[in-house]
């Protein structure tokens, strides 16, 4: 399961850095470029609940397997995309198999792991999450300096195809799913598995094209994706069995989690994708360069990732939820003060504080959000917790580009990444830079409002002991009563 996580994961990392080689080859404006990312973070979106509650159904093998296929098939076709509208359609079958695979990652080790250990277990896909983040962009940036971006897809479509074979050798066939057959997929709710595409889809798509879309567009998108929301919670509370059983919001430990995931990872996105950009662009460091550069943030989310969740078994998620949303706003502030002069002296400092906030608090919050539900639900919740992440980068990213192109629209300049470069003027790369101060600013402000949420949650361990309490004196006040 881990191996099938680490590509997918090193495809985020590693693209990130490919993005501005791909733009200049490609002559893309910020826009259009930006769509690299986000297309991928879309599909993924769009498709993770749908397929996570059909996991629940036919089972965790046969589900991880099929995502595996297409995130190779994908590859493949990346690797030999002729121009952006190829390559978008590529990204799109990558993301479908990545949406796939996450679907049923965290759902296989929450079945794995025992309830006193999960937090290790998370731990344990924070460490493997962050080893991929930690050599994508190495490997990414080494592979596009040295022979071009288009070995860097051809080798995610071998090391997927690595993990597909070991995914058909290692995993257990029994893992998961309400074995109900042709009778299950009849009862699975189709129906609001296509609402909930749809309303996404219109969604992201809106956040996404902020900056380009007409206002009458703009409110348009954002009114019809309501529309379809208010549809998918009404279908989900009629359904006999719905996709995604809404009672899990009655938990107010699942919901301030969620709250905390979705909040937090809009404020750690904007370095995924402005840095690279910053890095080769405006200070004009290569592709290989750039990765070594981006690594301490890796770094210190794969080494305290694992470290966190074991010890928040222990002594509580909360203390490493606060305390980790805090390094990440202090590290949204350090990025804020980097300059046209910047060296790697107080870049590499910034995103390895970043990346140990980040180790801190996730594993902690999925393990807080996955102890709050049924087992038999472990698919489709698995899928919404990875859904408010994509969704959340996706928001994100998209906030980054309409910051930075509002300034330097307000500068007069347009954000063409082609020109940002070696042919681009002091005044442009200067717009650019305040464009990115700004930025970094207001995702350290939203990591901030995540570290106040994060201070809400409890532990789930407490959280069922003062349960049970309360149960215990109740029973006791009824007996004496009677």
């Amino acid at each position: 399961m881990a191996f099938g996580l680490f590509f997918g994961v090193m495809d985020f990392g590693g693209t990130g850095v490919t993005v501005p080689t791909i733009a200049d080859d490609m002559n893309l404006a910020l826009g259009n470029a930006s769509l690299i990312m986000i297309l991928a973070a879309l599909t993924v979106s769009a498709l993770l609940l749908p397929v996570g509650g059909l996991s629940d159904l036919v089972g965790r093998k046969p589900s991880f397997m099929i995502g595996g296929a297409l995130f190779t098939i994908g590859s493949v076709l990346a690797s030999l995309a002729p121009e952006i509208v190829t390559l978008l359609a590529s990204r799109v079958v990558m993301a479908t198999g990545a949406a796939i695979v996450m679907a049923n990652g965290m759902a296989i080790t929450a079945e794995v792991f025992p309830d006193p250990e999960r937090g290790m277990g998370m731990g344990l896909i924070a460490t493997s999450v962050g080893l991929a983040a930690i050599s994508g962009p190495i490997v990414a940036g080494t592979m596009t300096d040295l022979f071009g971006w288009r070995y860097f897809f051809a080798f995610l479509a071998g090391g997927s195809l690595f993990a597909l074979f070991w995914a058909w050798r290692v995993l257990d066939n029994d893992l998961g799913g309400r074995k109900t057959g042709a009778r299950g997929y009849r009862a699975y709710d189709w129906w609001g598995a296509f609402v909930s595409a749809i309303g996404l889809t219109v969604l992201i798509v809106t956040v996404a094209r902020l900056t380009e879309l007409p206002l009458a567009v703009m409110i348009g998108g954002f009114v019809l994706s309501g529309v379809f929301l208010i549809m998918f919670i009404t279908r989900e509370r009629m359904a006999a069995n719905p996709m995604f059983n809404l009672s899990a919001f009655r938990s107010g430990q699942f919901s301030w989690a969620i709250s905390t995931r979705f909040l937090g990872f809009i404020g750690t996105s904007a370095w995924f994708f402005l840095m690279p950009f910053y890095l080769q662009d405006v200070l004009g460091y290569a592709p290989k360069e750039i990765g070594l550069i981006t690594f301490p943030g890796a770094l210190g989310f794969a080494m305290f990732g694992l470290i966190s969740g074991r010890l928040s078994d222990k002594y509580g998620v909360k203390p490493f939820t606060v305390t980790g949303m805090g390094f990440v706003v202090v590290g949204g502030l350090m990025m804020a003060s980097l300059s046209e002069v910047s060296t790697p002296t107080s870049i590499m400092p910034a995103l390895f504080v970043n990346g140990f906030g980040m180790g801190l608090w996730v594993a902690p919050n999925m393990s807080v959000a996955m102890g709050a539900v049924r087992s038999d639900t472990y698919g489709v919740i698995t899928a919404f917790i990875n859904l408010v992440r994509n969704t959340a980068s996706v928001i994100g990213v998209a906030l980054s580009t309409a910051i930075v192109v509002g300034v330097m629209s307000f500068k007069g300049f347009d954000a063409d990444l082609g020109t940002l470069g070696e042919s681009g003027s002091e005044e442009m790369r200067l717009a650019f830079i305040q464009g990115m101060k700004i930025t970094y600013v207001v995702v350290a402000s939203v990591a901030a409002a995540a570290m106040i949420a994060a201070a809400r949650t409890r532990d789930p361990v407490k959280h069922r002991a003062i349960r049970r309490t309360s149960q215990s004196d109740e029973i006791t006040r009824i007996t004496e009563n009677d």
